[in-house]
């Protein structure tokens, strides 16, 4: 059985912002907010990402119970329009879902190692029966140990021994480092320096990253923000891009500009 959950903090201006949008009650824009959670935790990914679907299958999802003068595609882009979703290159997002969700996940990933554990314990039974087995059909008379050593002159160490992988630790960058040092919550870091180098590749660069991280702390320290409501790092560096938020307005466009000209060679010729 999944279930969704509804903080006090939905009662606020964003609330009152999509109400007057839709032109109907706070009461009726939260009954539209509870039926987006619920239809998304089957057809949203952990980020809020929703998948195969379009503005369209999004209204056709809403329309249902709504109230007859509000137009169903008008609820879509109420919602985005107040900040409740987000649409980046057509692509339709649950804004904060996986931070609103949050229970529902720990739930699903608790639920999935206990599923994982019973099934390595149901293993390790199996091999230890089947070993207890073996063990009555097996003479107990010991080997020659001569088989066993390796001949004169062999060496027991290969000549090109296989380089060690670096762990995931040692591969995270120095960069990488100071931004997570800054980073107001320190959870899920594996996850966090994946969509960091996804973000590099965008074209942001180590010190906007770090920029952002700094003046969201800053934020997050002056508003006295509970830990449960600051952003995983995973969240604020995910496709969405929250981040740029906190970033200069003169960073973000030379960011973007840098963007469009390594996609189109005569860019930098059509500036001004």
């Amino acid at each position: 059985m999944a279930w969704i959950s509804v903080h006090e903090q939905i009662l606020g201006g964003k609330l009152r912002e999509l109400a007057k949008s839709m032109g109907c009650s706070q009461n009726e824009s939260i009954g539209i907010l509870i039926r987006l959670w619920l239809w998304g935790i089957n057809n949203a990914d952990k980020e809020g990402r929703i998948v195969g679907a379009d503005k369209d299958d999004v209204a056709e999802v809403l329309a249902i119970g709504r109230d007859k003068k509000i137009a169903a595609i008008n609820i879509v882009d109420a919602l985005i329009e107040s900040g409740w979703m987000d649409e980046n290159d057509g692509i339709l997002f649950i804004h904060d879902w996986e931070e609103w969700q949050e229970p529902l996940y720990t739930f699903k990933e608790r639920r999935e190692r206990d599923a994982a554990r019973k099934r390595e314990e149901r293993k390790r039974s199996r091999l230890q029966s089947d070993a207890g087995r073996r063990t009555d059909t097996i003479s107990q008379e010991p080997e020659p140990v001569a088989d066993t050593l390796p001949a004169a002159g062999d060496s027991p160490i290969p000549e090109n021994p296989e380089k060690p992988k670096k762990t995931a630790a040692e591969e995270r960058t120095p960069a990488f480092e100071e931004f997570w040092k800054v980073y107001p919550r320190k959870e899920g870091k594996g996850e966090a320096y994946k969509k960091y180098k996804a973000r590099l590749k965008d074209g942001y660069s180590e010190a906007e990253l770090l920029e952002a991280a700094t003046n969201y702390a800053s934020r997050c320290a002056r508003e006295r923000t509970e830990k449960k409501y600051i952003k995983m790092a995973k969240t604020f560096l995910s496709d969405t891009l929250p981040f740029v938020d906190y970033i200069k307005k003169q960073s973000q466009s030379e960011a973007k500009q840098e963007q469009t000209d390594g996609a189109n060679p005569f860019g930098k010729f059509l500036k001004g």
